[in-house]
């Protein structure tokens, strides 16, 4: 078997041309491969909601605060998708672009009947997707402490989560559960 090879730093011509790219690419860039200063990193970033993809993602929102409309099977899935990508650029959550997009979701978006209109960032009944949902909170400002309970009371044995794990106490469970530690 050969050793591996050591990774060496990108070279110049990969960066420059990461560097002539979208602003939610290149503030990255500029923090973990150049010797940018913080506040260079930091003007960069704030790009983001005004201009290139990120921006061009804020202006697809709907007034009602949604994403996508009713073109999704599940009306939540594009909003809830839409605010993952924005977090994955780098969107600045304190920004007024973040701060009105957020607001939106916050007072006009639910999970639909299905989910008793719950509100968007009070979380549906998976926690697969409301582990997601509490760092997207989080993230921008304002996090659900009853969501946070409710994952927290929802911890397997194992210390995971799981959406199609049967419910604590179930005997198929526990014997999942055990065989697990026996790996």
């Amino acid at each position: 078997m050969s050793k591996p090879q050591p990774i060496t730093q990108p070279k110049r011509a990969v960066i420059k041309w990461l560097l002539d790219s979208d602003p939610s690419i290149r503030w990255q860039i500029m923090r973990d491969l150049t010797d940018e200063s913080d506040e260079v990193i930091a003007a960069e970033r704030r790009r983001v909601g005004s201009e290139g993809w990120g921006a061009q993602l804020l202006a697809l929102q709907g007034a009602d605060g949604r994403w996508g409309g009713s073109t999704f099977p599940a009306e939540w899935a594009a909003t809830f998708y839409a605010l993952l990508l924005l977090r994955d650029m780098g969107l600045d959550p304190a920004s007024e672009q973040a701060r009105k997009a957020v607001g939106l979701v916050r007072h006009n978006v639910t999970w639909g009947e299905e989910f008793r209109n719950s509100p968007f960032f009070e979380g549906e009944v998976e926690p697969c997707i409301n582990g997601r949902v509490l760092g997207l909170g989080a993230y921008f400002g304002g996090a659900s402490e009853r969501l946070a309970d409710r994952l927290l009371s929802e911890q397997l044995e194992d210390g995971g989560w799981n959406c199609e794990a049967p419910p604590a106490g179930d005997p198929r469970f526990t014997q999942l559960s055990a065989s697990w530690k026996d790996c």
